[in-house]
């Protein structure tokens, strides 16, 4: 049997991030969610998956930040 879906409020305490935010993640691609009736719903492997993308592209980030090590 799958997890129950997360709703909207709960990925905002999950991830810290506005309704706004969320909404704009959907649109962009980075966020995967689905709409139940009105409502728009969330699986833990897609809110695990975002959540994977920025601790990647945080790594990428500190690496660029990095001097060569020479």
């Amino acid at each position: 049997m799958a997890d129950k879906p997360f709703n909207i409020k709960q990925v905002q305490e999950i991830l810290g991030l506005s309704e706004r935010t969320i909404f704009r993640l959907i649109k962009d691609g980075e966020l995967k969610g689905f709409k139940a009736g009105r409502e728009w719903r969330f699986e833990q492997k897609d809110i695990d998956a975002y959540i994977a993308l920025q601790r990647k592209k945080a790594e990428e980030e500190l690496q660029r930040k990095e001097p060569d090590a020479a």
